[in-house]
Parts: structure tokens; sequence; C-alpha cells
């Protein structure tokens, strides 16, 4: 038996993880920490899929989460795009077992990138924003983690709602 990756499966989890994050969001935030259910649920939804449908779901679930989202926009677009590419490149090593965690490693580079991405669109705008330091220190490191460990304990289960099994006569 084969696993399949559902492109409807994996847009239907991105487009639910954008709008968990868009509406628990802004009540789970600590300072500059919180959960980024957009990117987790874009890593594990898109890691089985091909590069372009990967791709093109990262970017439109980027676009979907600026829409949504009270940042600003494009911000959401260029990392939902990163994560969706260093995701498919991940999931294309197809090592049983380690997916999780490699995954979680993917999750936690891409609120890095979502974070940094978002300080400097601050930055080049004139929109106030905290120091580099203290915002690497005290916002980008724990949130990388927090998510990270979230990506870790969840993703079993993502990743079995996107890939399908396909029986023996399909795959003929």
């Amino acid at each position: 038996m084969m696993e399949q990756a559902s492109v409807v499966r994996a847009s239907v989890v991105v487009a639910v993880a954008v709008l968990l994050e868009a509406v628990l969001g802004p009540y789970l935030t600590f300072g500059y920490i919180s959960p980024k259910f957009a990117l987790i649920g874009m890593v594990f939804a898109v890691s089985p899929l091909r590069d372009l449908q990967a791709v093109l779901l990262g970017f439109f679930g980027g676009i979907l989460l600026d829409s949504l989202g009270s940042g600003l926009f494009g911000v959401g677009a260029l990392s939902g795009l990163a994560a969706a590419t260093l995701a498919f490149r991940v999931g294309a090593v197809q090592r049983r077992g380690t997916e999780r965690v490699l995954l979680a490693q993917v999750v936690a580079v891409s609120v890095v990138i979502y974070d940094l991405l978002g300080w400097m669109a601050r930055s080049l705008a004139g929109l106030e924003s905290p120091p580099f330091a203290e915002y690497a220190v005290a916002g980008i490191l724990p949130d990388a983690l927090l998510n990270a460990v979230l990506a870790y304990f969840v993703g079993g289960w993502l990743l079995k709602v996107v890939n399908t099994k396909k029986t023996a006569w399909e795959s003929r």
C-alpha cells in the first residue's frame, strides 16, 4: 500500500489552521510569543505534496493569513512561501519515523523567518518596533521553541489527516 497526499485535504488543513490563528491567535499572545497555527498547518499539510502544489498552497495560505490577520500585508505570504518550500524539500527525504522531528524543526525555522520578516517590515514601514536584540532574545527564540514543541505534538495527527492510503487496485 502506498500513501498519497490529498491536495484537497491539505488545503482544508491550511484554511482551518489560518482561521484558528486569526480567531484564537490574539487571545493566546503573551508578549512577543504566540502559537503560529497557520505555519504549523502549512508545514505539515504541504510536506507530502509535490513541489508546485506545496509552494502554491503555502503562498495562498499566507495570503489568507495576511487578509485575516492584523499584521502588514505580505509578511504572511512570504512566510508561507518559505515554510512551504522548506517543508516539501524536507518531505522529499521520506524517512519513516522522523517526519515529526524534521517538520518540527522546519516549523521552528519558519517561525524565525516569519518573526524576522515582521520585524523588518515594521521597521521599514516606519512603525514602532522593539530593538532587535531584545526582540531576538525575548521574542524570536522562545516563539520558535514554543511552536516547534506544538508542532511535534500535533504533527503526527496532521500527517495522518493529509495522507491517504491507496488500495492495491488503485495503485495499478
